[in-house]
């Protein structure tokens, strides 16, 4: 079972992917781990880096699959590469669909001021850019959490909720 959380830079997705692998023992994997080394001096949006990216990204949650039932990764989910990562995964693996969404202020506020070791570096404008085709681009989910400086419990309680619905739906399934 794949989590994938889709959404805006500096919606939380970060957070959230963490509260997975902190309270329900799901790794969250961190693809930017994947997409740093092949980033080298190029743009966020050149179009090679991209595809590149999201092979590297597909096989390492294929990669990791081996090891464990379930995961978690993050995503803008904005590329047709992602597209076609996506639908790969999708016709090997259960993959549910979480969107985070929070304001657009609130998102470039957290990008300010969230560790920037972890993540790729992206100005203020490139931000704005890529969270206004986020919202644009509308993407359909199977959940959402909104979260706008929700808590640490209540974003908990909704990732069990989402956990605890899909449990009873493969239940149902078998």
């Amino acid at each position: 079972m794949i989590y994938l959380l889709i959404g805006q830079k500096g919606s939380g997705k970060t957070f959230i992917g963490e509260l997975f692998e902190k309270h329900f023992n799901i790794k969250f994997v961190r693809v930017e781990d994947w997409a740093k080394p092949i980033k080298k001096d190029r743009k966020v949006d050149d179009e090679n880096y991209l595809k590149e990216v999201f092979a590297a990204v597909e096989n390492g949650i294929r990669g990791s699959l081996q090891k464990r039932e379930s995961l978690v990764f993050e995503s803008t989910g904005l590329t047709k590469y992602f597209d076609a990562m996506l639908l790969n995964l999708q016709s090997d693996f259960k993959v549910v669909t979480i969107g985070v969404k929070a304001t657009s202020e609130l998102c470039l506020d957290r990008v300010k001021s969230r560790d920037q070791s972890i993540h790729i570096n992206v100005s203020d404008e490139q931000v704005n850019k890529i969270n206004d085709a986020v919202i644009k681009r509308n993407r359909q989910t199977d959940f959402v959490i909104n979260n706008n400086n929700k808590s640490e419990p209540s974003l908990v309680d909704e990732i069990a909720n989402i956990i605890n619905k899909n449990v009873q739906l493969k239940n149902r399934k078998t």
